[in-house]
């Protein structure tokens, strides 16, 4: 007897974002920095952790002080993943475009939702929602949340602390979750120390530096970067918000398994009932039987009775062929009796088999409740971390930039000092560089007032993105 009727159609789980967010491209005349977590090559970091530009400590060129990685990433913007093939290599045929087409559609076919199972779901049969699971009988939403279950107790007991049980418990929703919430304080965590450094290189170049053009330039660029990690905090966040969403499906996904088990359960009910009810009938039928055969046994009694004293004068022969026959029926009573008291036993056995397949069921669907709630609550801790966590990351993320700006101010300020000193000096020394000094001052003043400017800008967008509501990825 099934307990549990494959459904026709599963939902399917949103997808997660592909990639980060794209950093904003810096204007005419900036200068380029390396991104974060990447080398003075212009290629990712292995370990996704923060790298600083090899060229923060140099000294000026040529009037602007650009650091060396972001010379050797400007001159490989040709070769890159995005750029046209090198000249040494043939653009691929229109077959191997073909089938590498065919790969990726293979590849981009939705998979059976059944943990373990890499099979492709079966195809749908009409409209509505296509199939998740693939056409094994026994891959369907009640099996796939018992093995779920499963996998995650035998996580946890086993090895939770490994990082292969670190990547089963990835394909939980509830537990996958969580541990993306941790990468991304972990990655929040590496932003503000990646930041600390730059900026400790920034205040070393500053200091080394007298030229107020390359002064000018290198706060331009720590704007521009502190811009790109705020951009990249926001994705993070996003895609936070995202996995809490994919949680709650999977809380819906297992009540909609609780509906189907107590629906199960209301079936095996009613069949239960009808069994009673065919085991009632049975009895009444037997007794029936029983009270015909009593009535037939004393009217053949009392017709033999009324036989033998009306016909005392016949023959011996004739009273013993009434007696035979009067004991031949009472012998068809009582097998009519046994018979309708084995039936009566047959029924009364399949209603306790009955009785005992509802007390299992009824346990099952307590046991299915139980874990309802606990995957609620579960789902609900979950969803307060990861608010927490984006919280923790946008106050880590408006503090720095808060930082980042008071420490560029002050750094103006005292190479606009210095620089007026100097030329007071030059004014005294020599009288006949009075033009030449008074314009470099005057440009160095709107330079530093568009510095400002600029710092002024990227704390309204910082204070617009944290007021504003989490956005979504643009790519």
């Amino acid at each position: 007897m099934s307990r549990v009727p494959r459904p026709p159609h599963q939902r399917r789980e949103p997808p997660e974002p592909v990639g980060p967010m794209r950093p904003p491209r810096p204007r005419d005349g900036e200068p380029v920095l390396p991104a974060a977590g990447t080398s003075s090559g212009g290629a990712p970091g292995a370990g996704g952790g923060p790298a600083t530009p090899e060229g923060s400590t140099a000294g000026p060129a040529a009037g602007h002080a650009v650091p060396e990685g972001t010379r050797a990433r400007g001159g490989g913007d040709d070769g890159g993943a995005g750029g046209a093939p090198p000249s040494g290599h043939p653009a691929p045929s229109g077959g191997a475009a073909g089938s590498e087409g065919a790969a990726a559609r293979a590849a981009t076919a939705p998979r059976c939702a059944f943990p373990g199972c890499t099979r492709p779901a079966a195809p749908a049969e009409g409209p509505g929602r296509p199939p998740a699971y693939c056409d094994d009988p026994a891959h369907n939403r009640l099996a796939a949340y018992r093995r779920r279950r499963e996998l995650a107790g035998r996580g946890g007991a086993d090895s939770a602390g490994t990082p292969a049980a670190r990547a089963d418990l990835a394909t939980l929703p509830l537990a996958a979750g969580r541990l993306r919430a941790e990468d991304l304080a972990a990655q929040v965590r590496a932003l503000a120390a990646e930041l600390t450094c730059t900026l400790d290189a920034f205040s070393r170049q500053m200091s080394a530096l007298g030229d107020v053009t390359a002064v000018e330039a290198a706060v331009e660029a720590a704007e521009a970067e502190a811009a790109e990690r705020v951009a990249e905090a926001v994705a993070r966040a996003v895609r936070a918000e995202q996995r809490a969403r994919a949680a709650e499906a999977a809380r819906a996904e297992a009540e909609a398994v609780a509906g189907e088990a107590v629906s199960a359960l209301e079936d095996a009910e009613t069949r239960l009932a009808a069994a009673e009810a065919a085991r009632r009938q049975v009895v009444e039928h037997s007794a029936e039987t029983v009270r015909a055969a009593n009535d037939a046994a004393e009217a053949a009694r009392v017709e033999a009775d009324a036989q033998v004293q009306a016909a005392a004068a016949r023959a011996a022969t004739e009273i013993e062929a009434a007696r035979v026959e009067a004991a031949r029926r009472i012998d068809e009573a009582v097998a009519a009796r046994e018979q309708a008291s084995t039936r009566l036993e047959e029924a009364r056995r399949d209603a306790e088999r009955d009785a005992h397949t509802l007390t299992e069921l009824r346990a099952e669907r307590d046991a299915l409740r139980e874990d309802i709630r606990r995957e609620r609550a579960e789902a609900e801790r979950v969803r307060a971390e990861a608010a927490a966590q984006l919280d923790q990351g946008r106050a880590a993320a408006a503090a720095e930039a808060e930082r980042v700006r008071a420490e560029a101010a002050a750094e103006l300020d005292r190479v606009r000092f210095e620089g007026e000193a100097r030329l007071a000096g030059e004014r005294q020394a020599a009288a006949e560089r009075l033009t030449v000094i008074g314009e470099a001052r005057a440009e160095a003043r709107a330079r530093a007032e568009r510095a400002e400017r600029q710092v002024d800008e990227l704390t309204a967008e910082l204070r617009a993105v944290r007021a504003s509501p989490t956005r979504p990825d643009p790519t």
